[in-house]
């Protein structure tokens, strides 16, 4: 194991804690697997990574990723090339795809939740590369991220036309924040405080139709180096946070998941790998506030840092 510091493992610790809780209460969460491998490897848990590993290319098949599942388990095999389980897992891949082979699926047939990570519009830059300029298309991200919720809103009937153009004049009429002053104005806190939709029923619609994983951000020990790893503006703009580094890989929270024009631009911004949570919109603003300074006062029951 690499040497770690005594900050970085007690780091790692609290996202182990957080993460077994997550994927026990969603075990098909291939993310926080993904997350769960990565934090024990880097504490030398080699056991606990290897079972991670497992429940993460399970996950994959259970969601019809059938590729990254057969690439999760040859990735076992490279360090434990006799495994018994992975063996018999990809042996039963074969055996099923080469029955499906003879049957003719539909031409258009989508894989299960395939389409809820966005393929990034360009090429993830590499170490050390310059990160795109932010003026134009922060500009528009929140425009183009807010119709596309409105669109799942007002397909699910939850909202109705005439009940949300109000909210998206007053968007369209106020000055983009920087969260220096008042709090940004976004589409999605402005429902909630509007009491067009409750938090619970926003956050479970979200969950729902964009296949992510919810995260409480409140009881997560935020990385406030993670925050800074993307720009304060896109970030209090389109209400979104990284909250974490692992490894190679930052999570990120967002209030509004269907924004693929946003979260690819972001995903292009950062060279790591990206993992998606749902939070709602007052966490990540909190959040965002805190480790830039910007708090003058704590809410009230809203933690950053530490368990409950």
């Amino acid at each position: 194991m690499a040497s770690i510091s005594e900050d970085e493992t007690q780091q790692l610790l609290r996202t182990v804690e957080m993460f077994e809780a997550i994927t026990e209460s969603q075990p098909e969460d291939y993310q926080s697997w993904e997350i769960l491998k990565e934090a024990y490897s880097k504490l030398g848990r080699r056991p606990e990574s290897l079972r991670a590993s497992k429940k993460l290319a399970k996950a994959h098949i259970s969601l019809g990723q059938i590729s990254q599942a057969i690439l999760e388990f040859e990735g076992i095999l490279q360090e434990y090339p006799d495994d018994p389980e992975v063996l018999a897992a990809l042996s039963e891949i074969e055996a099923k795809t080469s029955q499906l082979s003879t049957a003719r699926q539909p031409s258009g047939a989508p894989s299960l939740r395939e389409d809820s990570k966005p393929t990034p519009s360009a090429p993830t830059l590499v170490a050390g590369a310059a990160a795109p300029p932010s003026s134009s298309p922060a500009k528009q991200a929140p425009e183009n991220g807010n119709k596309a919720l409105v669109d799942v809103l007002l397909a699910e009937k939850v909202i109705t036309a005439q009940a949300v153009e109000p909210l998206l004049k007053r968007l369209a009429s106020s000055p983009a924040g920087n969260g220096e002053s008042a709090q940004s104005l976004t589409l999605p806190q402005l429902l909630i405080d509007e009491q067009l939709i409750k938090l619970e029923d926003f956050l479970s619609l979200l969950v729902d139709r964009s296949g992510l994983p919810y995260l409480p951000l409140s009881t997560y020990d935020v990385d406030r180096d993670a925050v800074c790893l993307l720009p304060r503006e896109i970030c209090f703009e389109n209400c979104i946070v990284p909250f974490d580094l692992i490894s190679r890989s930052v999570l990120i929270a967002t209030a509004n998941p269907f924004d693929l024009q946003l979260r690819s631009q972001a995903e292009v911004m950062l060279a790591y790998n990206v993992f998606w949570y749902v939070t709602s919109p007052e966490e990540i603003h909190t959040a965002l506030r805190r480790a830039h300074g910007l708090d003058t006062k704590h809410p009230q029951g809203t933690r950053i840092s530490g368990m409950p």
